[in-house]
């Protein structure tokens, strides 16, 4: 996790929850891991992530928010054209 973290630094969150609780959640629906930081949640997309992704939006029982956190996480794989993608998700209070 030290080399995530490495790359996260002053990375800004590419969404933001109202609570710990919602930003959990939305990652469980998805099925993706990440390390609880000081009010966010840092990981990295890899391999099979994609299809996570696709599955969570393409799912029509998927909540608002997280399809829209998966849009975005999609997007930011697609644009990056690397192997792995970091992200941050922080929540609010």
């Amino acid at each position: 996790m030290a080399k995530i973290a490495a790359k996260m630094a002053g990375m800004d969150a590419i969404a933001t929850f109202a609570t710990l609780d919602d930003a959990e959640s939305a990652l469980d629906w998805i099925g993706l891991d990440a390390a609880e930081g000081d009010g966010v949640f840092e990981g990295e997309l890899v391999g099979d992530d994609r299809d996570l992704l696709t599955a969570a939006i393409d799912d029509p029982d998927t909540p608002g928010p997280v399809r829209d956190l998966a849009r975005t996480l999609l997007a930011r794989c697609d644009a990056a054209g690397t192997e792995t993608v970091p992200f941050v998700v922080a929540w609010a209070g």
